[in-house]
């Protein structure tokens, strides 16, 4: 990328708050993936919600999807309050909406009470997804480690919440919604430690009308780069919605701790991804690629096998694409913050999540669609070859855009 003179490029792009203690750094990333381990517990569960609640295929994926498009509406109307309000505010609104999710979903006793509870599941993720993203760049000082270590609190936050919620409601079955009041008492025991943690960005006015997460202008092309590395959210929103409802209807797998273990499978790739193939995919962008194209080559192929090799390819599919997805978006991530300056990162990474939760919300909702149409085995089959072909493009798309950096003697931007 070509460099730009100091008159083009905000002053102080990397400003960083005073030392904050280890302590203080550990403490946002609990907060973090606490707060995304609640959104995922419903996972294991979709096949026992759909008993116990009377809900279609369609509406459980809905029931998933909900969430996204929740988190997506609050990213785009409340992405940049971080930046004015400050990051530990929102931070504890976010918490607060997840311990009021995890309460409701507790005395939940008919589906509008339970897509009620995913309503504000949706408005946590909306609020602490962009804000920790800032908040731990702001804190390490530096985009790249930000990214970095951000995108691992979220991935084992969500990869923790299918097995937790699983093994607990198997442990106490007279209980069944166990696994959400447990997650309440630990987002109100986040919130106090939130209370003590130090804050990044001075507040400069109350700004609570609605503000679009913005990316300035010179950023929008790297934007575009690592907005074509969030791909692999589209595998993440329809698998995690709908794996535990294949798995059950159409590989007859109904044990909930297998469950919990298969929900978690993809998030514990992504998370592995991120540690192992981020150096890979920051020379070589395109094997990032290349993975994603055989992960999903492979969740298509699964339904149309017998047996117990169905579920070993389908498995394979998921590690593949998790990985890949690991280690794309991070990298995507840190080149979309690498020139942000310090006032600006919330709405930029609040910008980056907006991408990756409309993703989530397509791969969710078309599947569930599809998947009541023409049932989970046949949905699943042409979601992983619509998959294929896009990732195809992306790439191709990812190589034109880079391109034209090198022309201009700069740096790559993968």
């Amino acid at each position: 990328m070509a460099r730009r003179s100091p008159a083009q490029i905000p002053a102080e792009p990397f400003a960083r708050p005073k030392a904050p203690g280890r302590g203080a750094l550990f403490g946002v990333l609990a907060t973090y993936a606490v707060a995304m381990c609640g959104t995922t517990m419903p996972t294991a569960l979709y096949p026992t919600l759909q008993d116990d609640f009377g809900l279609s295929t369609a509406a459980a994926t809905q029931l998933f999807a909900i969430y996204a498009v929740t988190v997506l509406l609050v990213l785009c109307a409340f992405g940049s309050l971080s930046d004015a309000l400050g990051r530990k505010p929102v931070m504890m609104l976010g918490l607060g909406a997840s311990l009021a999710s995890g309460v409701l979903y507790s005395i939940a006793d008919d589906a509008p009470m339970l897509f009620a509870a995913r309503v504000l599941s949706g408005v946590c993720a909306g609020l602490v997804t962009g804000t920790a993203t800032a908040y731990l760049t702001d804190l390490v000082g530096s985009p790249s480690r930000g990214a970095a270590v951000s995108s691992v609190a979220n991935m084992v936050g969500l990869g923790s919440g299918p097995v937790l919620a699983a093994w607990l409601t198997f442990a106490v079955p007279t209980v069944p919604m166990i696994a959400f009041t447990a997650h309440a008492v630990v987002s109100g025991l986040c919130l106090l430690v939130l209370c003590f943690g130090p804050e990044s960005v001075p507040s400069r006015r109350l700004r609570l009308y609605p503000s679009l997460p913005l990316v300035p202008r010179f950023a929008l092309r790297n934007f575009a780069i690592g907005g074509l590395m969030t791909l692999g959210f589209v595998v993440m929103g329809g698998c995690t919605a709908m794996t535990s409802i294949l798995v059950a209807r159409s590989f007859g797998i109904s044990d909930l701790r297998v469950l919990g273990l298969i929900g978690s499978l993809i998030f514990a790739a992504t998370a592995i991804g991120q540690k192992l193939g981020g150096a890979l995919v920051r020379r070589h962008a395109l094997a990032g690629y290349a993975g994603l194209v055989s992960g999903a080559a492979l969740i298509c192929l699964a339904p149309l096998l017998p047996g117990m090799s169905a579920v070993a390819i389908y498995l394979a599919g998921l590690t593949a694409a998790g990985l890949s997805h690991g280690a794309l978006f991070p990298v995507g991530l840190g080149i979309v913050l690498q020139d942000i300056p310090l006032g600006q990162r919330g709405s930029a990474s609040s910008a980056f999540w907006v991408l990756g939760y409309a993703l989530t919300a397509a791969g969710a909702l078309g599947l569930g669609w599809v998947g009541e149409l023409f049932g989970e085995a046949q949905a699943v089959s042409w979601f992983g070859a619509a998959v294929v072909v896009s990732a195809v493009l992306c790439a191709a798309l990812h190589l034109r855009l880079s391109v034209p950096s090198r022309r201009r003697g700069g740096e790559p931007l993968i």
